[in-house]
């Protein structure tokens, strides 16, 4: 395949002066798109209450991390009534945290669709339900779910990831008009292959590095390298009052791959 000269500056970062002094829950904050979206909501004077398994490395006056694995419903519970012991309402919700194994159908388990299915898609659902009393009181009223092109694309082995990720899609649908009538706006961002630091370790820094992106190279109508904070741009998009008249939508961010 011949050279391509793929574009790998940094994302410029997106300024939206409404978010300014508002209150964020994101969930999968240590790592990544979560990470990412806490840093851009934290450098436009949000607050951000971080949930993540690990604790991470980010330290900043607005940034509450809070502990929590999110496949156990007791846990997101626990973390909830901690959010709501310091603060007084909710302006936006950022559901990012996932796992993204390969189990072939023939091999996979019940224990392990189990975990898929808690932490991909459950733990959204309930984070939201758990949100809502102080999402209720806040302004912003916006909800992001973050999803995957993976449901598309029929990779064998990811058959349970992408349903998982597909059932965020029917998730924010079906709130997007149930919640809508409390005027709290919910909107997916969907992902194409985004260049963190797991993907990084795990597909572009070993002897495999150039088949992938040779790979990705063929997919992409942009070569552009995408990273976390081209995805932070614009799950912030869709939590700014900027993108009042979506709701229900689902924003494909992933170089022009799937064309949607």
């Amino acid at each position: 395949m011949k050279h391509v000269e793929w574009i790998d500056t940094p994302a410029a970062k997106m300024r939206l002066p409404d978010l300014k002094d508002k209150t964020a829950v994101v969930t999968g904050a240590s790592l990544g798109i979560g990470k990412a979206t806490v840093e851009l909501l934290l450098e436009n004077g949000a607050s951000v209450f971080g949930l993540s398994r690990r604790r991470g490395d980010l330290k900043h006056s607005g940034f509450t991390p809070v502990a929590c694995d999110l496949s156990d419903m007791k846990l997101i519970t626990s973390a909830f009534r901690e959010i709501s012991s310091t603060a007084s309402q909710i302006d936006y919700v950022v559901n990012v945290a996932g796992i993204d194994p390969k189990y072939s159908i023939d091999d996979v388990t019940v224990e392990q669709w189990d975990q898929l299915v808690d932490l991909n898609l459950r733990a959204y659902y309930f984070v939201i339900k758990l949100a809502l009393p102080l999402l209720r009181l806040g302004e912003g009223r916006s909800i992001v779910n973050v999803s995957s092109i993976n449901y598309r694309l029929g990779i064998p082995g990811r058959a349970a990831y992408s349903a998982t990720k597909a059932g965020i899609l029917g998730l924010t649908t079906g709130l997007s008009r149930e919640l809508g009538r409390e005027n709290i706006r919910v909107n997916t961002v969907t992902p194409g292959w985004t260049f963190t630091e797991r993907q990084m370790e795990e597909y572009f820094n070993g002897e495999e590095s150039e088949k992938h992106l040779n790979y990705l190279a063929q997919q992409q109508s942009v070569k552009l390298k995408i990273t976390s904070a081209d995805i932070a741009n614009h799950i912030l998009f869709y939590l700014s009052n900027l993108s009042r008249a979506s709701t229900g939508h689902n924003c494909v961010v992933d170089g022009g791959w799937i064309l949607e």
